[in-house]
């Protein structure tokens, strides 16, 4: 039970912090709550590089050949998907090893490390981007079809 005394010092001492001011610190902060990057409004996550989703962008457009604003918004989503689902991978990978060494990188969260369910977990999200996957590939076609007569 927290004392009014240790309240009040509580309060006083929040009313000191006033977070980061730098970009780079803001941008730290920001990533204070990643787990995993499964879920990640942001495409590349701490571990990735720019370059690498850069050059799987462009190689994807170059195999998809998107025609027009419509098949280019589902190849973006194939991109994004298939991103997430190599680094499900990687994570995967890191939870199998962890089990059997001491270091375990950032990428693999407290819920992944947590035991037995963690591979349900994994399994759960990987079902969930292959769907999504499939379809944007499915509709990507068959808006190619269309277009080829």
């Amino acid at each position: 039970m927290v004392t009014s005394a240790q309240l009040k010092a509580n309060r006083i001492n929040a009313r000191k912090s006033t977070g980061p001011k730098s970009k780079e610190g803001k941008y730290m902060a920001k990533q204070n709550s990643l787990k995993h990057g499964l879920l990640s409004q942001n495409l590349i996550i701490k571990d990735e590089q720019k370059k690498d989703l850069d050059h799987f962008r462009s190689c994807m457009f170059n195999a998809l050949d998107p025609q027009g604003s419509m098949e280019e918004l589902l190849v973006e989503k194939i991109i994004n998907t298939v991103w997430r689902l190599r680094r499900l991978t990687q994570v995967e990978s890191e939870i199998l090893e962890a089990k059997d060494c001491i270091y375990i990188s950032r990428m693999v969260s407290e819920a992944f490390r947590s035991g037995s369910k963690s591979l349900l977990n994994l399994s759960r999200y990987e079902s969930s981007l292959e769907r999504n996957f499939y379809k944007a590939i499915h509709e990507l076609q068959r808006l190619q079809a269309m277009r080829l007569g």
